[in-house]
């Protein structure tokens, strides 16, 4: 069997955002891996969708014809455990909004970098030319003033990930692969599975990508381990390794963070958190309202307000 490969036009519409509105201010996106070599891993067993609500992500797949959720991974950690005291006091520093304007513009480099570093892996070369480029598609798409700088920070930071890779001859297996847990009920994206180097060893590991340069956290640690959990569930492997990559801020020779997160003592935390997650996510009504139609002030209003479940509102897409 040929390797399954991300054509041009797939990676095109990453980078655009290929995302659908369902309703005002949630959208819906149908995933699927950026890359997958099919002679050496069992596909994964079905696809899975992204909705984005009101800054609560959820993944779904369907079962008999019913959408079935699972919270992200991300979102998870992030309403069930306790904010780092280094971030606290980076958002007193800053002010709410301002903190909150950084955060959304570094989630953004993070996402362009990750889609260009897959880019890469797929590829095994790439074009830093054309990163303004595409870098500008990027910023007119999702209504972002790109700062001065970022373009020359991002080449560095993608030629550090290339000297990941060169250095521990990195074989991609999946990239941007989404798979979920079936009992725990979260899901998430795993940004990169590979064969790889390690201390005189060939192994098999994930990396997760992070763009910051001030080290990882407590989060990103049980992050790895749900990561590996669905792994191990889907693929009926146990994988060698798990590690956190970032790149570093360097001058002359591109440089980077590896670290091992295998057997990390906080991802013994996850089991918990999970249990957290289910209870908050029982308090949640998961509905919206949509406003729309024509006022007719003879009938009254009734016909111009509407409220959905999430499940309505996928079904009545999906019709």
């Amino acid at each position: 069997m040929a390797k399954k490969k991300t054509s041009n036009k797939k990676l095109s519409e990453l980078l655009l955002g290929n995302v659908k509105e369902i309703a005002p201010g949630i959208t819906s996106e149908k995933l699927s891996p950026l890359f997958f070599d099919a002679t050496k891993l069992k596909y994964q067993p079905e696809p899975l969708y992204r909705l984005d609500s009101s800054g609560h992500r959820y993944y779904y797949r369907f079962e008999n014809d019913e959408p079935v959720f699972y919270t992200s991974v991300t979102t998870l950690i992030k309403n069930t455990l306790p904010t780092n005291v280094g971030l606290i006091k980076w958002m007193a520093d800053r002010g709410s909004e301002d903190a909150q304007a950084e955060a959304t513009e570094r989630a953004h480099y993070g996402t362009f970098l990750h889609i260009q570093c897959g880019e890469l892996l797929i590829n095994g070369k790439y074009d830093l030319d054309s990163l303004q480029e595409k870098l500008d598609i990027y910023a007119t798409v999702n209504k972002l003033t790109i700062k001065n700088g970022w373009a020359e920070d991002l080449k560095k930071d993608i030629l550090a990930f290339a000297q990941f890779v060169i250095d521990y001859n990195v074989k991609p297996l999946a990239v941007e692969i989404c798979l979920y847990h079936p009992d725990d009920g979260y899901a998430g994206a795993i940004d990169l599975v590979c064969d790889m180097d390690w201390k005189k060893a060939r192994i098999r590991a994930i990396i997760d990508l992070k763009s910051g340069r001030k080290g990882f956290y407590e989060s990103h640690e049980i992050q790895l381990q749900a990561y590996a959990n669905m792994w191990q569930i889907h693929f009926q492997e146990t994988l060698d390794k798990v590690f956190n990559f970032s790149p570093k801020d360097w001058r002359k020779s591109p440089t980077y963070n590896l670290k091992d997160q295998t057997g990390s003592p906080n991802a013994q935390k996850l089991p918990h958190l999970v249990a957290l997650a289910k209870i908050e996510d029982s308090k949640r009504e998961n509905k919206c309202t949509v406003i729309g139609g024509s006022i007719d002030l003879l009938s009254g209003l009734e016909k111009n307000i509407n409220e959905y479940t999430f499940i309505e509102l996928i079904k009545k897409n999906k019709q």
